[in-house]
């Protein structure tokens, strides 16, 4: 092995989401066993399909297709394809891991990585693809054992290793079976696409579950399969909440659902980021609170049971011969949240955090929240050197659904595959990884001869299409066959693990912690409604579509929804309002001082005026006033108040709901208290009444006088 030359390579894992699935894109590189000089600096796509999905019996040949795709930039020149086989084999999960990925450290004993085929190969131009076809003798293979064995393909191109790819194969030797068969059990998510609102929207419903939709697409895929359903309620309560308006199409997907064959598990509303809530400080897993904003009682009067499901009763109540019985209650307006959530679930008690997102401290967590049971990667997970992992574990005090990376990966990659070459490789990459799990042995909890295995498709948009035939490709293998999950709920774990802890990126958290911060203070603003659950349902449901895992590709696009949505909250939470005025000249000793409130919510809201003067100069009578707003309107408010000296006084006002949760501060009001002026103006307005009536009588007087010495003159 030469340690100067260095492999480049995408190597099939969970969270590939490589141009071209299965293929190796590479810039110059170098074989791992054989010597080679420099290498070109054209970049080359390389993928290698033996035939028959990989499996080889003694005395057949093994045809190898390889296809060289050119991304560019420049021409791929002739070369040659070398097949190389390494006639060691691969004895574990993690040695099947590091062949593929070329990382291994133990290097092949002499002699066991050897050429097996040559083929010239032809230049490819710019954006073109070639396939060559090989043929390995079947005295070139020289196995004698059962079980998998890496193949390598290598273009050599003026000399130099141009790109090289590593699949699998496995020797099916009938004289040395397998000791046991894989007993593989696949789980598929039933997603909608990422969004920042709670529900999805009768239009885009229609859309989605139209004969091309999305929706469609996914259910046809997986229905009467032998897959398990992991929905997102999401696309369950969207559906219901629209009542005897939820489009035909939707109603008829959500019957389809209903009458399928397949386990059923739900994934957290929204397929939210349940390991990312914990890690930035979330008190439990979350989940909606109320869908009442959504919901028109007017579409709720005749619809299908599907649509509003009876409640689930809490409790079978004991029959008593003396009980009177109760009134039959009548029935709400509205589905209940049950009602809208409730579904005939296989389980509810498993968590399915996003791959590459789990710490040990999650685990308990999402336990508390009901969900004891959780499925993790068997990347992350170690049982100690050499020993393989059992499909269900223990991971502390808690259990664990164990995925195999290896499985998982090479189902993504052949659902993800745009040519039949790589689809080929991914095929391959799966015989050879059921064939490992399979040589395993049984778990030692199943009571069976075989040996479980958990499969999951990413959350990712996936294409479905050719789910039928990879689980066909599955069945057709001597050692693996599907099993439903109930055969993994019903075992106990007997092997401890250790989880590997992967924390979400910071920038992530802190992103959640600002939503979960805003989300509170929206929950304790809504106290000023009479019906808190109209705000603080909604604000939970868009939240939860905000941490869909959804989200996870598009992180520029998840950064600007997150800022909108924290924006949307800073405008919620001003929406009530004291009117700013100029300063008060107060000039009595009792008064009612005004104020003017506004609510641009579209609902109506009741406040709490509260008034704190600066000094003793204003005695305000009642501190607490409180006031109703209507929607999207403004009010006045009176409050009353008592000058006790003159001066200025700042009063503090505070708008607080009625459980005494501060709303608003709005700016202090400056009042000048001028009292005296009322006094002395009563003064002075008696003494002018006083003067007025003086004069008055004086002049009565006066003029009497007169007339009686008039009187007197004229006798």
């Amino acid at each position: 092995m030469n340690p100067a030359r260095r492999l480049i390579r995408v190597a099939p894992a969970i969270a590939a989401s490589a141009l071209i699935a299965g293929a190796v894109f590479a810039t110059p590189m170098a074989a791992r066993a054989t010597d080679a000089p420099e290498t070109p600096a054209t970049t080359v796509a390389l993928s290698i399909a033996p035939a028959g999905n990989g499996v080889v019996t003694p005395g057949a040949d093994l045809p190898v297709t390889v296809e060289i795709a050119n991304p560019g930039p420049d021409t791929i020149a002739d070369g040659t394809i070398d097949i190389v086989l390494d006639r060691s084999p691969l004895e574990s999960a993690a040695a099947y891991a590091a062949w593929t990925a070329g990382t291994a450290t133990d290097a092949p004993a002499e002699g066991d990585l050897v050429t097996v085929a040559t083929a010239p190969s032809t230049a490819v131009p710019l954006g073109a693809t070639h396939s060559v076809q090989l043929t390995v003798p079947a005295d070139r293979l020289a196995l004698d054992e059962w079980g998998s064995y890496g193949l390598e393909a290598r273009l050599t191109v003026d000399g130099a290793v141009a790109a090289d790819t590593r699949s699998a194969i496995v020797w099916n030797d009938p004289a040395d079976a397998a000791p046991t068969a894989a007993d593989l059990t696949v789980i598929a998510p039933l997603t909608s696409i990422a969004s920042t609102t709670g529900l999805i929207q009768a239009p885009a419903l229609e859309t989605f579950t139209s004969e091309t939709g999305v929706l469609t697409r996914e259910l046809d895929a997986v229905v009467d399969r032998p897959v398990t359903i992991a929905v997102d309620p999401r696309i369950i309560v969207s559906i219901r909440a629209l009542g005897s308006t939820a489009p035909e199409s939707a109603v008829n997907w959500l019957e389809r659902l209903d009458a399928a064959s397949n386990p059923i598990i739900p994934l957290t509303f929204g397929d939210s980021d349940i390991a990312g809530e914990h890690q930035a400080g979330a008190p439990a897993v979350l989940a909606p609170t109320s869908f009442a904003y959504a919901l028109n009682p007017a579409n709720f009067t005749d619809v299908d049971e599907l649509i509003e499901p009876t409640a689930t009763p809490t409790g079978t109540p004991t029959a008593s011969p003396t009980a009177t019985p109760e009134p039959t209650p009548a029935p709400a307006a509205v589905p209940t949240l049950e009602q809208l959530t409730d579904w005939d679930y296989t389980s509810t008690t498993i968590a399915w955090p996003r791959t590459g997102s789990v710490v040990s401290s999650d685990l308990p967590f999402f336990a508390q929240s009901g969900l004891t049971m959780s499925i993790l990667d068997s990347a992350q997970l170690s049982a100690g050197e050499g020993q393989p992992l059992d499909a269900v574990v223990s991971v502390g005090d808690q259990t664990a659904l164990v995925a195999d990376h290896g499985v998982s990966t090479a189902l993504q990659d052949a659902l993800a595959a745009n040519s039949d070459a790589r689809r080929g490789q991914a095929l391959s990459q799966l015989s050879a990884s059921l064939a490992l799990a399979a040589s395993a042995g049984p778990d030692a909890g199943t009571g069976t001869s075989g040996r479980p295995v958990l499969a999951v498709l990413d959350r990712t948009a996936m294409n479905l299409t050719d789910l039928d035939q990879v689980l066909g490709a599955v069945q057709s293998l001597p050692w693996a066959s599907t099993a439903p999950l109930q055969n993994l709920l019903s075992q106990k774990p007997t092997q401890s693990v250790t989880l590997i802890d992967a924390a979400e990126s910071p920038d992530r958290v802190a992103q959640i912690q600002r939503l979960l911060g805003a989300s509170q203070s929206t929950d304790s603003f809504s106290s000023v409604l009479a019906d808190p659950q109209v705000l603080t349902g909604e604000n939970r449901a868009d939240l939860l579509a905000l941490l869909s895992n959804s989200w996870v590709p598009n992180e520029g696009g998840w950064n600007v929804a997150v800022q909108s949505s924290l924006d949307a909250t800073t405008k919620t939470l001003g929406s009530v309002q004291m009117i700013e005025g100029s300063n008060i000249n107060l000039l009595s000793n009792q008064a009612p001082l005004p104020v003017t409130l506004s609510n641009e919510l579209p609902y109506p809201v009741t406040v709490v005026v509260h008034v704190t003067p600066s000094n003793g100069r204003l005695l305000v009578e009642q501190n607490d006033v409180e006031v109703t707003i209507e929607a999207s309107s403004r009010k006045g408010a009176q409050i009353p108040v008592t000058a006790v000296a003159n001066g200025a006084v700042t009063l503090n006002i505070q708008l607080l709901s009625p459980t005494g949760v501060l709303i608003s501060t709005p700016s202090p009001v400056v009042v000048n208290v001028s009292a005296e002026w009322e006094t002395w103006g009563t003064v002075l307005f008696g003494i002018l009444v006083v003067l007025v009536f003086g004069f008055g009588i004086v002049r009565n007087i006066l003029r009497r006088r007169k007339k009686r010495r008039a009187e007197e003159a004229d006798e």
